[in-house]
C-alpha cells in the first residue's frame, strides 16, 4: 500500500507544479515526503547499493505520480482557471494556509531576531518574482522549434524544476516569468514529444542540483532553512490571491474551506 500512497502524493505534487503560484515543494512538505525526496535525489550517488535501491523505488513511485498528475490535471486545471479562476485560486490558498501551521508545529521553529531575517528573505524573493511577473507579456501563436528555442526550453527546464524543489516557489510561476508557461501547457496537452523531452532533461538536471543544496542546508542549518521556506510559503499566498467578487463570495468560502479540510485530513 505504501507505493500507492507515494503515487497519489506524487500526483498531488505534479498537479501543483502546473499551477502558477502554487508550489509542488509545499505539498511535498505537507505530505511528509519533502526530506526524503531531497535526500533521495541529493545523496543518490553517496549511499550504498541497498540504500540506493530504496531511493530508486521511492523516486520511481513519486515520478509516476507526478507524470499522472501533470497529464490529468493540466486539462482540468486549465478548464478550472478558464471558468472558475477566483474560486480555484481560493481553493489553492486553502491548501497552502494550513501547511504553515503544520510545518511550524512539526519543526518547533523559534523566531529569533537573526532567524526572522530568513523568514523575511523568503517572502521578499516570492513577492519580487510576482512583481516582475506583472510585466511579463506572454506571446501566443505558432512556435518555431529552432535550435535556439530548444536551448531556451532546456534552461527553462533547469530553472523551473530547480525552484520546484523549494516549497513556496512555484516552478510554473518561473515559466510564466520566462514567457513559456502557456507554451508548456500546450506541449503537455498536445503531447509534443520534442519540446517536452528537452524540458524534461533540463528539469532532471535542475532538480538534482537544487535538491543537493536544499538537502545540505536542511542538515546543517535546519531551523534557518525551515523559516526561509515558511517565508516562501506565506508570500505565495499573497501572489495567488485573486481578489473577491461579491457574487462569487459563497463559492470562494466553500473553496477555501474545502482546501483546508483536505490538507487537515492528509496531514
Amino acid at each position: 500500500m505504501e507505493y500507492i500512497k507515494n503515487i497519489l502524493k506524487g500526483s498531488a505534487i505534479g498537479a501543483a507544479n502546473i499551477i502558477p503560484g502554487v508550489s509542488g515543494g509545499t505539498l511535498a512538505f505537507v505530505l511528509g515526503i519533502y526530506d526524503k525526496l531531497t535526500e533521495a535525489i541529493g545523496e543518490f550517488f553517496e549511499v550504498d547499493n541497498k540504500k540506493r535501491i530504496e531511493f530508486i523505488k521511492f523516486l520511481i513511485q513519486i515520478g509516476i505520480g507526478v507524470i499522472i498528475g501533470i497529464l490529468i490535471f493540466s486539462k482540468i486545471i486549465e478548464y478550472m482557471y478558464n471558468n472558475y479562476n477566483e474560486a480555484t485560486n481560493f481553493f489553492f490558498i486553502g491548501l497552502i494556509i494550513p501547511s504553515v501551521f503544520f510545518i511550524s508545529k512539526k519543526e518547533k521553529v523559534r523566531i529569533k531576531s537573526i532567524n526572522f531575517l530568513f523568514l523575511v528573505l523568503g517572502m521578499l524573493i516570492v513577492i519580487g518574482l510576482g512583481y516582475f511577473n506583472g510585466f511579463q507579456r506572454i506571446e501566443s501563436g505558432i512556435i518555431n522549434m529552432s535550435t535556439v528555442y530548444l536551448i531556451k526550453l532546456f534552461f527553462c527546464g533547469i530553472i523551473a524544476a530547480g525552484t520546484m524543489v523549494m516549497p513556496g516557489v512555484s516552478g510554473s510561476l518561473i515559466l510564466l516569468l520566462l514567457g513559456e508557461y502557456h507554451n508548456v501547457i500546450g506541449f503537455v496537452n498536445n503531447l509534443n514529444i520534442l519540446p517536452l523531452s528537452v524540458i524534461g532533461i533540463g528539469a532532471i538536471l535542475g532538480i538534482v542540483i537544487f535538491a543537493r543544496i536544499i538537502d545540505f542546508l536542511l542538515k546543517t542549518h535546519r531551523e534557518q532553512t525551515i523559516l526561509f521556506i515558511i517565508g516562501l510559503i506565506l508570500a505565495s499566498i499573497i501572489e495567488i490571491y485573486p481578489g473577491i467578487t461579491f457574487s462569487m463570495l459563497i463559492l470562494d468560502i466553500i473553496s477555501i474551506i474545502l482546501g483546508m479540510f483536505i490538507v487537515y485530513k492528509i496531514s
